[in-house]
């Protein structure tokens, strides 16, 4: 009987062991298989965010692309002596003609509608160019348009628009291939000469049929490894799942690593974004053996003008050039493009003043470069701070950074501006009125013409247009020559021409040590377009640009305007 008893305990005592063990292992399975659910569900995220950016990437280019084609044929066709409205058909019927026959990847596609009335409703908009619905080209569209989800895409297509100019917006409709309701993102912006909404979109089907195909390769393979971890025994159960665990998170991490890098480095340059130089700055404040650093944001003066003067891949190559400066200027410095043509450079290897030295003299060194035999030189704007004496969070020293940079743009001498208390409200507004805004707010003519044998007319504002009785800039500059020479009456060219430079050489003469600024003022006669005799005030002067070397910048007023004004504010003293 006792025999028995202790045989009936030791199968009792087996059976309770078994039965911890299946628990201990089906507890592990169940962790395992939870563990591999997440990781498979987060993978799966990480896919379909970057495939997704990447595609929102190229729907942004493809309409920035086609709005960069039609400016470049309006400005050819201009120059053809077209008119307004002979250019605008022209532009439509080629970007109908690209449309239509365009053959996108991925199933993107591009469309192009016309807004008549910002405010909305009915009638907002007329749709020109569609390759799928070609049959609803000149239909009208109105915002009160839902889709099959109850969302109202060209309502927020206009908010968009209206707010920013362009933008994503995502919505759903049925596939014309198979009737089935999908999602679809498109990016549009707005083309404000002749109102055109152009847009790009691709259903997301694609992305969501990769994203289970990745679901659909790992899956299986977790399945395997929680099967054959099943019959073995809890302690190489326990073991085996750290295998596999650790091994499955080495691949998960060297995707994320790859993703990370992708994610975190810029495209063009190859050094890091703002949000790696962010990641990595965040890195060197945790680090205990970072005693202080100085940091610095860099901006490209002037890189609309290259861009426009050269073209952009002049621009492109210009943000290369200044990246591998400052490569070689801080191989021990942490570097990263955070938007557009600005930069950031952060230090923490010696002193505060040798880190500040380092970064004046970079600010002071010549820029320039070569493309396709052109020789392009520019400068850089910059503005740095002190951490932690100056910021005590890396936010504020972003910020502070930030404001000197904004103090240093204000100068001219291309000096670096270390960041300073007043700094801390500096005042922007006037960073952002344009050339053409200043220029047409000025209370009278105004002229840019080059200071050499063939005086170029460089620029001409409304008012002087006006003056001479043209239609627009392109009528000006055909009736002037495009030279300053054909502004003046023919009868009065030679004296203006020897009046200015006699008094250009007599400010030299008084100011020998000044190489730019002196002024001219002079009286004489213009024949308009009309034939009509005027007589105005030249008000002039000559300064030196880096791009088009001496130029003279003139104020022109109406001698009889003139005249009457003064007549009027006779009559109220």
């Amino acid at each position: 009987m006792g025999k028995w008893k202790n045989s009936e305990k030791h199968r009792e005592l087996i059976g309770s062991s078994l039965l911890l063990a299946f628990i201990i292992l089906l507890e592990m399975n169940l962790v395992i298989h939870a563990f591999s659910s997440v990781m498979l569900h987060r993978n799966s995220e990480i896919v379909f965010r970057t495939i997704l950016q990447n595609e929102q990437q190229d729907l942004r280019s493809s309409v920035n692309n086609t709005i960069r084609d039609v400016e470049r044929e309006r400005a050819e066709l201009k120059q053809l002596g077209m008119t307004e409205g002979e250019i605008r058909k022209v532009v439509r019927n080629h970007l109908s003609q690209k449309i239509h026959a365009d053959r996108f990847s991925d199933g993107q596609y591009m469309w192009v509608n016309q807004i008549i009335d910002y405010r909305g409703g009915d009638r907002y908009a007329i749709r020109l160019i569609h390759p799928n619905l070609r049959h609803t080209e000149g239909a009208y569209l109105s915002t009160k348009t839902k889709d099959v989800m109850g969302n109202t895409p060209y309502a927020d297509e206009l908010r968009i628009i209206k707010k920013s100019g362009g933008g994503f917006h995502r919505y759903y409709f049925k596939n014309l291939d198979n009737n089935e309701v999908t999602e679809k993102v498109a990016y549009s912006r707005l083309y404000r000469p002749y109102n055109w909404v152009i847009s790009a979109g691709e259903n997301l089907d694609g992305i969501r049929s990769y994203e289970r195909q990745q679901k659909e390769i790992i899956a299986p393979y977790l399945h395997r490894v929680g099967l054959s971890l099943s019959g073995i025994l809890a302690v190489i159960t326990l073991l085996t799942t750290v295998f596999y665990t650790m091994r499955f998170n080495r691949i998960l991490v060297g995707k994320n690593e790859e993703l990370k890098t992708t994610a975190y480095h810029d495209a063009l340059t190859g050094i890091y974004n703002r949000g790696g130089l962010i990641a990595h700055l965040d890195e060197w404040i945790e680090d205990t053996r970072t005693g202080g650093m100085t940091g610095a944001f860099l901006d490209l003066d002037d890189f609309k003008l290259i861009n426009d003067l050269y073209g952009h891949p002049a621009g492109d190559a210009a943000l290369c050039r200044l990246t591998n400066f400052l490569q070689q200027r801080f191989p021990d410095g942490l570097i990263g493009r955070t938007g557009g043509d600005e930069f950031c450079v952060v230090l923490r290897e010696g002193s505060p003043e040798e880190r500040s030295e380092r970064i004046r003299e970079a600010a002071k060194a010549a820029q320039e470069f070569t493309y396709r035999g052109d020789r392009i030189r520019y400068s850089v704007s910059v503005g740095y701070a002190d951490f932690p004496s100056q910021a005590e969070t890396r936010d504020e020293f972003m910020r502070i950074m930030d404001n000197a940079l904004y103090a240093a743009k204000e100068g001219r001498d291309h000096e670096a501006v270390c960041f300073h208390p007043s700094l801390a409200h500096i005042k922007r507004e006037h960073l952002g009125f344009s050339v053409k805004n200043m220029a047409f707010g000025m209370p009278g003519s105004f002229l840019v013409y080059r200071a050499d044998g063939d005086e170029q007319i460089l620029f001409a504002n409304d008012h002087l247009i006006d003056l001479f009785e043209c239609s627009d800039y392109e009528d000006f500059l055909e009736y002037t020559c495009g030279s300053f020479r054909h502004i003046v009456h023919p009868e009065d060219l030679e004296r203006v021409e020897e009046t200015i430079r006699s008094q250009i050489q007599e400010g030299r003469d008084q100011a020998p040590d000044q190489e730019t600024g002196f002024e001219d003022y002079v009286e004489y006669r213009i024949l308009t377009k009309t034939g009509r005799e005027k007589r105005v005030i030249d008000m002039g002067r000559l300064v030196h640009d880096e791009h088009y070397g001496e130029i003279y910048y003139v104020f022109l007023q109406n001698v009889e305007t003139l005249k009457r004004i003064s007549e009027e504010d006779s009559r109220w003293l």
